[in-house]
């Protein structure tokens, strides 16, 4: 989140453009969280200063977007970007322009923006330069493109989930006709990388406004696009809240089809292999408490946030789930005698020392069933103890 000190430091950068003879303001999103008073998470600059100039001003800098005017300033070690500004050429593939023009017009670089509230620019002396109405768009609480809307969701398709996803991260209302032009090109989403769609959906899984944003995800029939005919438009969505958590989200679209399958929900989304390990802990978790209550195994087996989330969507997902109270599941978790088996006091040099053994298939076996042992309470987890059990008790032929 930004502090005062990013504000310092981008004040500091745009003084010293000035200075130089150029032009320099805020733009973007800091702008607009600066207006609505909430924190925003970056500052950018816009500026008449080509990227060579504003290398040669900054003796600290990194190009991060060459091709697009973009430079990274280090100022007082915090990185802002500061970009040329500049007007779009032709848009080709629903994505990109064609080609990018450097110009000296504010005007010009503004009104190449998405939406109202993104076209706001802002002085180093927090004065608010609005061309577009975009102030009165976000005291209204509402989402419009800057121009018409057709053009701006024909030029880059991605704008059409943006104007979805800020839906439910501000509660706002898209407008009515940016709405019929978003329906009006939907089909042009599946030019858009699926990369870019997860990001966008991640970010919307994330926000406070849910049900906002998947209520606009269907109405726009920006959901019949969305690769792998995954149910977006499932009525459960509406009872799910807003859980402010993308795992959450990705497991109850998993689980909303009639055949859970986290393989071809991760493949389909590009997601990574930490997601699809995590997704795939939830969904069984959460399809073992449509069969039955947590048994000690299943405590064991899952952490404590995947057990708790596990059980909060259960009773979204089925009726009639006898409930297990989250503070149950969290002791009956915690009194377990072990953890996970790094709990465990002996290792398997310790068991090659007992047996006078080297190591094998069978140390592997004596350590999972010293494992359960420990966990069912047949033996302490003492070195001693497990010892004396696993030489007399145990079932293991070793």
């Amino acid at each position: 989140m930004l502090t005062t000190e990013h504000w310092q430091a981008g004040t500091a950068i745009i003084k010293k453009l000035k200075e130089n003879g150029y032009e320099a303001v805020f733009v973007g999103g800091a702008v607009r969280d600066f207006l609505r008073q909430k924190e925003a998470n970056d500052i950018d600059i816009a500026s008449s200063a080509l990227p060579e100039q504003v290398k040669k001003i900054f003796k600290r800098t990194v190009d991060v977007g060459l091709a697009h005017g973009t430079i990274l300033v280090l100022e007082s070690h915090i990185p802002i970007e500061v970009t040329t500004f500049r007007s779009d050429g032709e848009y080709a593939d629903y994505r990109r322009p064609t080609d990018v023009k450097f110009v000296l017009s504010l005007e010009e670089d503004l009104k190449r923006r998405d939406f109202t509230m993104n076209a706001l620019a802002m002085t180093e002396s927090f004065q608010i330069i609005d061309l577009f109405d975009g102030r009165l768009d976000l005291e209204n609480r509402i989402i419009r493109t800057v121009g018409n809307p057709t053009d701006r969701f024909q030029e880059d398709a991605l704008r059409m989930l943006r104007a979805v996803r800020f839906s439910a991260q501000l509660g706002f209302t898209i407008d009515d006709k940016s709405l019929e032009a978003i329906q009006f090109c939907a089909e042009n989403l599946t030019y858009v990388s699926v990369e870019r769609v997860t990001a966008e959906l991640e970010k919307m899984w994330d926000s406070s406004n849910l049900q906002n944003g998947m209520s606009y995800l269907v109405t726009s029939k920006l959901s019949d696009q969305l690769p792998g005919g995954f149910p977006f438009q499932h009525e459960k969505w509406a009872q799910l809240g807003n859980p402010r958590n993308s795992l959450i989200c990705w497991s109850f679209l998993c689980l909303l089809q009639e055949t859970s399958s986290v393989s071809e929900l991760t493949r389909t989304f590009k997601l990574s292999n930490e997601s699809k390990q995590q997704i795939g802990q939830l969904v069984k978790a959460t399809q073992i408490r449509f069969e039955r209550l947590f048994t000690r195994d299943d405590l064991y087996s899952f952490n404590e946030d995947i057990l708790i989330k596990a059980e909060s969507l259960v009773h979204v997902l089925r009726d009639k789930i006898p409930p297990m109270p989250i503070d149950t599941i969290i002791k009956l978790k915690r009194s377990l005698p072990i953890q996970s088996k790094a709990d465990l006091v002996i290792s398997g040099k310790d068991l090659m020392d007992w047996f006078s053994k080297r190591g094998g298939p069978w140390l592997k076996e004596a350590l999972a069933e010293i494992e359960m042992a420990v966990l069912h309470k047949k033996v302490v987890n003492d070195a001693t103890k497990i010892k004396e059990w696993i030489m007399n008790e145990s079932n293991s032929e070793i």
